[in-house]
């Protein structure tokens, strides 16, 4: 079993991709997918994050969450597409759509 928090670990079975889905209940997801970017993301490549607010800091108001995962794929090099509130469907989540930018 491998933890999407170490891409190295896993590397050796996954070759260069051009979409990433990430969907964990971690504090840093935005960190964890653009880790994952890193080793495995074509220039380009699109990246589609579900962001769990309360899995990152339960005492900040949601929409703080949410920019501040997406600021973190900015600084990473990824351009942000769009971002979704997924209430009613699922309270205090949100879908950040974005490319890696093929430069830098």
């Amino acid at each position: 079993m491998n933890d999407a928090r170490t891409p190295e670990n896993y590397s050796a079975f996954v070759k260069d991709i051009d979409g990433i889905y990430c969907d964990v209940a971690q504090p840093r997801q935005a960190k964890i997918l653009a880790d994952n970017a890193d080793h495995f993301l074509y220039k380009g490549g699109w990246a589609m994050l579900a962001v769990k607010s309360q899995s990152i800091d339960v005492t900040k108001n949601p929409s703080e969450i949410y920019k501040m995962e997406a600021k973190t794929l900015e600084r990473r090099g990824f351009k942000i597409q769009e971002m979704k509130l997924l209430e009613p469907y699922e309270k205090a989540h949100a879908m950040i759509v974005s490319l890696l930018k093929s430069t830098l």
